[in-house]
């Protein structure tokens, strides 16, 4: 069963998701340099495996470049 979520402003139909974690893998996010916020909270990475992602549920993914 699919699920609507919004991801960086934009709607996006998940399929398996259940978990940040679930999610992570789902959509291929790589590289460590990133945080996740989950309607409006910054999610613990400690906490990917247990959170949920939940029909309606918004969530912003910001990476970190490096530079000089």
């Amino acid at each position: 069963m699919s699920k609507m979520i919004r991801v960086n402003g934009r709607d996006v139909e998940l399929f398996e998701s259940g978990t940040i974690r679930d999610f992570i893998t789902e959509r291929k996010v790589t590289g460590t340099m990133f945080v996740i916020e989950k309607n409006g909270k910054i999610v613990n990475k400690e906490d990917y495996d247990s959170e949920p992602v939940n029909e309606g549920d918004s969530l912003e993914l910001v990476g970190f470049v490096g530079g000089g």
